[in-house]
């Protein structure tokens, strides 16, 4: 049985069966197994695949049905019950590691009286242990929407970062966290064993970036953030967690000397002033605000508030997550035990599902670089979160065949992670009879010449067609492919509907002093504007090889899989070598789809005639030129120097800046670290100032840098000098 069906199965039973303890154990046990298997492989679909088929209530709704036949029938209990143990979660490739102090769950809250049963659980257990519950007060947080980490300082040094399988072992994933930038290689010297316990969360902004390249490539985009997080935190290949701006996000820490007797006393006294360390270790943390909250009524009021989170909307605006965590404060927390499964020290309180329900008016076909034409719907237009949503995609016509969207039809909108609006489904409930069916287009909206269907998707082919022109030069110019400055989508408009530039090829013609006086006719055109483009489109003549191949716009070949191929390239005749398949298949990570298109684009007589006016108008086509030119949305990060060295300063510098890094003069609010030598004064006093990370300079090559070797004695370091 798929598991979809055994989920739906399951739930039918629940709503029949809301009370186990009604039900003859006989009964239950084989429901029991099923149960089990069915959050087994949930568990698996959420943790290893990223690809999660149900919603986390409704998971959780699961979880807490297992967990009741499990109180009332104990004899039944399996040992791979998930309340055991999370099972189904391990991936292979990683290795397994204990960690010191269990990382537990939270239990889930999802109204105010949830928030009451905890709060008065929480107040039996302090009272039955004679504790004054008089000052008790609570903090709030937000719960990242990411994957867990815990990161091990010893004596100040990253020695391990693991993130979850279950709450006793975990996988090391320490070679893919030193790839995440705000994540320290060396924190304040202490002398025990720190463990800070965190989140790795992927930026809404990333998340939108990774899903343009997607599109590029023609795959489907990404669901959130959280997937592309844990996707990319367990790649075996660093290399792509390291093409992925992840950042991680502090919220507790525990320490250890490895001595059991004193281990308690000393991760409380930490607990106390948790906050101030992980500040003063410059890791990323955020809270709500500053203040505690003196009863629980006063919690609820700020948790169910809808002022709140429009609010932390605006304050979090890059960062998804749509839980609150309510804490009883340090002192208190003390004495609150926890469970196998969750700490009862904290709750976690999950936002109402934001939807809005408006109408769609009327739908219009957008034609995009490749020809594709999308359906793109008009609505009634709505509020929600925050944002006044007018338009919203319907991607392709068999979202428009599963989800039965009518025009006319009302919908109830969502926006996914608070940033894409997203139909979740028609309500049929409100049609009147006048909704009609959304047909696919006979022709172009833009050339009107007939379309094309191939699977889901309807192509306008006339090479000529003005729309498909416009979409291919904003791709061609944009800034992962050949970053042409001072020509946006306006201008793309006015150059391409007065016939002034009819293909990429054309945008070279731009630097011709008799057409920049015709340009200077047009609106927006002054002095500026055309040597602002000029120049634009000079620099861009000097380009690696990879980003012209991105910006041909060819389907399923977007930023990676355009880098990928260029350094295997051999010469400039990029045609030949493009359409031999057999050169095509040896690339790693391309498939058949991308090999017929590659092969297609170029035996095209028209693309080869752009190929080769591109050529004649200098555009590098060299594989092995301006390869070593750092990009601004490439660089790894910024340095600054200082005081004497081993070594010339300049061939440090030279040395980081051919690695990815940029090099700053004085040090600035956004340096990264600072490499130190001898006797360093004035830029270290700086430095330290702005909260700049400092290095001796042979210890950040121990410590912080992989890609040079550790060096431990003058043998070793005058190898490394050869490097210079």
């Amino acid at each position: 049985m798929l598991l979809n069906q055994q989920t739906k199965n399951i739930q039918w039973f629940i709503k029949q069966h809301p009370n186990p303890w009604k039900i003859s154990e006989k009964d239950i046990h084989d429901f029991y197994i099923q149960l089990i298997d069915g959050i087994v492989d949930h568990n698996h679909l959420y943790y290893i695949e990223n690809k999660p088929i149900i919603s986390d209530k409704e998971y959780d709704e699961l979880f807490d049905y297992l967990k009741k036949i499990e109180e009332y029938f104990p004899r039944i209990i399996t040992s791979n019950s998930p309340t055991q143990w999370l099972v189904g979660q391990i991936s292979e490739g990683f290795k397994k590691a204990e960690h010191e102090f269990p990382m537990l769950s939270l239990e889930n809250t999802y109204n105010a009286d949830d928030i009451r049963e905890w709060d008065a659980r929480v107040r039996k257990i302090l009272e039955k242990k004679n504790y004054n519950t008089a000052g008790m007060y609570y903090n709030i947080e937000p719960k990242y929407d990411g994957v867990s980490i815990e990161l091990t300082y010893n004596n100040g040094i990253l020695k391990r970062g693991v993130t979850r399988w279950d709450w006793v072992i975990w996988e090391d994933v320490t070679n893919n966290i030193e790839m995440i930038k705000n994540i320290k290689n060396v924190i304040v010297d202490f002398p025990w064993i720190i463990y800070f316990r965190g989140e790795i969360i992927l930026p809404k902004s990333e998340l939108i970036r990774l899903n343009e390249e997607r599109e590029e490539e023609w795959l489907p985009p990404y669901a959130n953030t959280r997937n592309v997080a844990a996707w990319s935190i367990k790649q075996l290949d660093a290399r792509i967690t390291a093409e992925r701006n992840l950042q991680c996000y502090i919220y507790e820490v525990k320490i250890s000397n490895n001595s059991r007797e004193k281990r308690t006393k000393l991760s409380n006294e930490i607990d106390i002033n948790q906050i101030e360390y992980i500040n003063k270790c410059k890791f990323a943390y955020k809270k709500i605000e500053d203040r505690a909250f003196g009863d629980i009524d006063e919690v609820i009021k700020f948790c169910t508030s809808p002022e709140t989170k429009k609010v932390l909307i605006k304050n979090f605006a890059d960062i998804d997550f749509d839980w609150l965590v309510i804490k009883v404060d340090e002192e208190s927390r003390v004495y609150i035990e926890s469970t196998d499964h969750h700490p009862k020290r904290a709750v976690a309180y999950k936002f109402p599902a934001q939807l809005a329900a408006t109408q769609i008016l009327s739908v219009d076909f957008q034609v995009g670089r490749t020809g594709i034409i999308t359906p793109v719907a008009n609505l009634q237009p709505v509020q929600l979160s925050g944002a006044k949503l007018q338009r919203v995609s319907l991607h392709n016509f068999d979202f428009i065949k599963e989800k039965d969207i009518h025009i006319h039809d009302r919908i109830w909108l969502q926006r996914s992670g608070e940033v894409i609006p997203y139909i979740v489904s028609v309500i049929t409930d409100r049609r009147i009879g006048q909704e009609t069916k959304v047909n696919p287009p006979e022709y172009c909206p833009s050339c009107q010449e007939p379309v094309i269907n191939t699977d889901m998707h309807y192509y306008c082919t006339n090479t000529h067609c003005p729309e498909k022109t416009k979409q291919q030069i904003q791709h061609f110019v944009s800034k992962n492919c050949m970053d042409i400055q001072g020509i946006g989508e306006s201008i793309v408009d006015i150059l391409v509907d007065n016939k002034v530039i009819e293909n990429i090829a054309d945008i070279y013609k731009l630097t011709d002093n008799t057409l920049q006086v015709q340009l200077r006719r047009f609106p927006w055109f002054g002095d500026k504007k055309v040597a602002e483009i000029a120049k634009g489109v000079e620099e861009s003549k000097h380009k690696a090889l990879r980003r012209l191949l991105n910006g041909l716009g060819i389907p399923h070949v977007g930023k990676k899989i355009a880098q990928d191929i260029s350094k295997l390239l051999t010469s400039d005749n990029i045609s030949k070598e493009l359409t031999n398949k057999e050169f095509l298949v040896a690339i790693y990570g391309i498939g058949e789809k991308t090999v017929e298109n590659m092969s297609k684009f170029f035996e095209n007589k028209e693309n080869i005639a752009i190929l080769n006016l591109l050529k004649e108008a200098g555009i590098n086509m060299d594989p092995h030129k301006y390869i070593n030119n750092i990009d601004v949305d490439e660089v790894k990060g910024s340095f600054s120097i200082t005081w004497s060295f081993d070594l010339p300063r300049d061939k440090i510098t030279e040395f980081f800046q051919q690695q990815g890094y940029l090099f700053h003069e004085q040090p600035l609010k956004t340096t990264d670290f600072m490499l130190i030598g001898d006797k360093a004064g004035g830029k270290k006093d700086k430095a330290e100032e702005l909260w700049i990370t400092i290095y001796e300079w042979w210890a950040a090559i121990c410590k912080q840098f992989p890609f040079v070797k550790s060096i431990s004695s003058k043998k070793e370091k005058t190898k490394i000098q050869s490097l210079f």
